[in-house]
């Protein structure tokens, strides 16, 4: 199965051979994400995996399971306490959905949109893994400031960008929640206005203010995150990665702590740390070139800044298997 990184509040995992023996799985799913009935598609035994952490009022999980039918029908409306809106992004393995008058195909990378208050029938015919948040729906109406009749509900986002950004960010926070869920939290608080710039896209709307900054901003993490080791990195090539201009570019690195120099030292510090204890890295000057930074020397002065040490020192205590800060 694949495996799951940084849900830390429910793990569960079912190897269901019985078809009558879903009620188990089906109570695993109505904790993560809601309410439904399930039945397999495959032959095979069952199984499935879904984890889960909570944030307030956004929920973030991830499932991982052989092929089912999942349906939310009447029943199951007319016996909920609270409706929800779901965003959900498949990232392996493909689904047909019909809700809300809308029958379309999932494929990885897409984002489709439920709300809960509606009958959903969902079904993959082999293994398929996909990541959902989901937020009260009261709450996603009022954020956006529509009627709820106009949520996008069993709307799709095919264009590859904004259904996988959401998806790293939202795998992040629950990295996050492991370690600092102080910090995890707040930073979950934030997604809501990638989720909201992904429904108004959905709905064919324009994303207010507040979520394109959000989505420009994650944008330029994540294009930072792939691009850092190149010590040629300049305002211009950034711009020009994240198709957004200089004065676009300048208001988004304001709102990083530190700015956009303290964010490229500290992903490239947090490479370095990690090269220094790999074996097939020698020298320290090997290991800044590969982790960004323009001169050995300039390597030095920002980890002894950080850390309070050479990296050779570091190299030698995290080698040892003493604890290091």
């Amino acid at each position: 199965m694949t495996a799951f990184e940084g849900f830390p509040e429910i793990c569960s995992t079912a190897r269901i051979a019985a078809p009558d023996a879903f009620g188990y799985w089906e109570q695993l799913v109505a904790g993560a994400i809601t309410e439904v009935s399930i039945a397999p598609t495959v032959s095979r035994p069952f199984e499935g995996r879904i984890r889960s952490a909570d944030f307030g009022d956004i929920s973030v999980g991830t499932v991982v399971a052989e092929g089912h039918e999942l349906r939310r029908t009447r029943r199951h409306i007319a016996k909920a306490d609270e409706f929800h809106v779901i965003g959900s992004v498949v990232l392996a393995g493909h689904a047909e959905v019909e809700h809300a008058g809308n029958r379309v195909e999932l494929a990885p990378g897409a984002m489709i949109f439920y709300d809960t208050s509606q009958p959903i029938r969902w079904c993959s015919q082999g293994l398929i893994e996909d990541l959902t948040v989901r937020v009260p729906r009261q709450r996603v109406v009022d954020y956006l400031g529509i009627r709820a009749d106009a949520l996008p509900a069993g709307m799709v986002i095919r264009d590859g960008g904004v259904g996988p950004m959401l998806a790293r960010f939202f795998r992040q926070v629950a990295q996050l929640h492991s370690t600092d869920p102080a910090s995890a939290a707040v930073l979950a608080s934030s997604g809501i206005d990638l989720l909201g710039a992904a429904a108004a896209i959905a709905s064919g709307e324009r994303p207010g203010r507040a979520q394109i900054e959000a989505v420009n901003g994650q944008q330029v993490l994540d294009y930072l995150r792939a691009n850092f080791t190149d010590p040629g990195l300049t305002i211009e090539r950034i711009a020009d990665g994240c198709r957004v201009s200089r004065r676009t570019l300048y208001r988004v690195v304001a709102e990083f702590e530190g700015g956009l120099g303290a964010v490229l030292r500290e992903m490239r510090l947090e490479r370095a740390r990690v090269l220094l204890v790999a074996s097939d890295f020698r020298s320290i000057a090997a290991v800044a070139t590969a982790s960004g930074f323009a001169t050995e020397r300039q390597f030095y002065r920002a980890f002894h800044v950080a850390t309070g040490m050479t990296p050779g020192e570091y190299r030698v205590i995290a080698r040892s298997g003493s604890p290091v800060s």
